[in-house]
């Protein structure tokens, strides 16, 4: 009962400000979070000295401990846009959301079978928003989380402007029906949640990711767009991606484990290009790191 309390606190102040005091607040959380989690602190930023070192950015020192500041930043107003994303205007959401490339992606998706593939990483849901406003719905499986009274609230504010949700445990049926009808898959693919994907290098080192949203595409033969939202403002975010290519070998499970690679490529490459908004990166990722991280980071 308290933490649904708290929970509809939370929500009434992040709707009631305008964005920038909102967005102040997320970031003053961000930074309480970041000061009193030294475990996750450490998980942070050993999962973002890989990303640095692999791109030759800082690893320590000044700049590298802004970068974790960041991030803790960022995840905050992840969070602050569930609580408003439902109410963003949907006569704005071109505003809010922009696609520059848009006029190149639609005609691949509209009613046609096609898998939109992202990650834990900026924010894809104001994109799912803006597919909304053009009259394409997205069905997208998510995890249930623990609590259950915050799942419940979190897929509670995931209002008219969002993908159908669908338990990620029973996922499969729903998404192939989907696919079959010729409509669209939202999928976030960077986690291997079930321990059992395949084995992909990112940033210079072995990890897995989910070989689910591969088999999809190879098994309808589904346009695949693989790309990211990033933010660039208050309630401002530019989404963009590309076409990613099926292989064809006649060995389903070669091609399954090529197309997974392909998508962790354009993973590397948009977590690369803004890697303080990989929240991805609150969670192990490699599985030789260990999972609260290695060393202190003030």
């Amino acid at each position: 009962m308290l933490l649904r309390l708290a929970l509809e606190l939370a929500d009434r102040v992040a709707t009631a400000l305008p964005p920038g005091a909102a967005y102040r607040l997320a970031d003053l959380a961000g930074d309480a979070w970041r000061r009193f989690a030294p475990a996750r602190r450490r998980l942070v930023a050993a999962n973002l000295r890989r990303v640095c070192e692999a791109t030759g950015r800082p690893s320590s020192g000044p700049s590298f401990l802004r970068l974790v500041r960041d991030a803790f930043r960022h995840h905050a107003r992840y969070y602050l846009e569930i609580l408003r994303g439902p109410h963003y205007p949907m006569e704005q959401i071109e505003e809010i959301v922009q696609v520059p490339r848009w006029a190149t992606f639609e005609p691949l998706v509209r009613d046609r079978a096609s898998i939109l593939v992202s990650w834990h990483f900026g924010n894809p849901e104001p994109f799912a928003s803006f597919l909304v406003a053009q009259r394409i719905p997205v069905l997208a499986p998510i995890e249930v989380i623990e609590p259950r009274v915050l799942f419940d609230f979190l897929v509670a504010r995931r209002g008219a402007g969002h993908p159908e949700l669908v338990d990620v445990r029973r996922a499969a049926r729903p998404l192939a029906e989907r696919l079959r009808s010729g409509g669209m898959v939202g999928v976030v693919a960077d986690r291997d949640l079930s321990g059992d994907g395949l084995p992909v290098t990112i940033f210079g080192h072995l990890t897995t990711m989910p070989a689910g949203p591969a088999w999809l595409a190879l098994a309808h033969r589904s346009t695949l767009l693989a790309g990211s939202a990033v933010r660039v403002a208050p309630e401002r975010f530019v989404a963009d991606g590309e076409l990613v290519e099926l292989p064809d070998s006649g060995d389903r499970r070669a091609d399954i484990l090529e197309l997974t690679r392909r998508l962790a490529a354009r993973f590397e490459a948009d977590v690369a290009a803004a890697p303080e908004q990989w929240w991805g990166a609150f969670q192990p990722v490699w599985p030789d790191l260990p999972s609260g991280g290695a060393g202190e980071v003030e």
